[in-house]
């Protein structure tokens, strides 16, 4: 599967992501997976319109793309903007190592896990999830930032 590497970041895209994490990556393009309830034209538009005109924007409901994923040749940053999709994803195959945090801002009953990561009970069952299938979970904000691994006790 071409995913080289999946982010969860609520800004979706910006500048950490256009400068620092496409290049490094080297990846062809962003796949973006949004419930048909959450997807406006305006909303795809911007993101559209935030990303450099060499990398490929798709954004499909989250129960096409794995099968997206699975069929391209081109190399794939997933970019989730919360944990919610996850479950689903790994459901439809998606098969990763590891997950990077980005940014999960401040909500209403949430931990202060890093600077720009909040998780709320839903985050840490899904988290629980991912450590329970072998799935590492990491904070960094860019590729050369100093990688936080986030520890099992911090969510049970």
């Amino acid at each position: 599967m071409p995913i080289v590497f999946a982010r969860v970041d609520d800004r979706l895209i910006h500048g950490q992501v256009v400068q620092a994490w496409l290049p490094a990556l080297d990846v062809d393009e962003v796949l973006i997976p949004c419930p048909a309830e959450r997807a406006t034209q305006m909303n795809n538009n911007f993101l559209r319109l935030s990303l450099p005109f060499e990398y490929e924007l798709t954004i499909l409901e989250p129960d096409r793309c794995m099968h997206y994923a699975a069929c391209s040749k081109k190399r794939i940053l997933l970019l989730l903007r919360g944990l919610a999709d996850l479950p689903l994803l790994l459901q439809d195959g998606l098969k990763i190592k590891s997950i990077n945090i980005g940014g999960m801002h401040f909500k209403e009953g949430a931990q202060k896990l890093a600077e720009n990561v909040f998780l709320d009970k839903q985050d840490k069952t899904i988290l629980r999830t991912l450590k329970e299938l072998g799935i590492e979970v990491e904070t960094r904000e860019v590729p050369a930032s100093k990688s936080i691994c986030i520890k099992e006790n911090f969510y049970l």
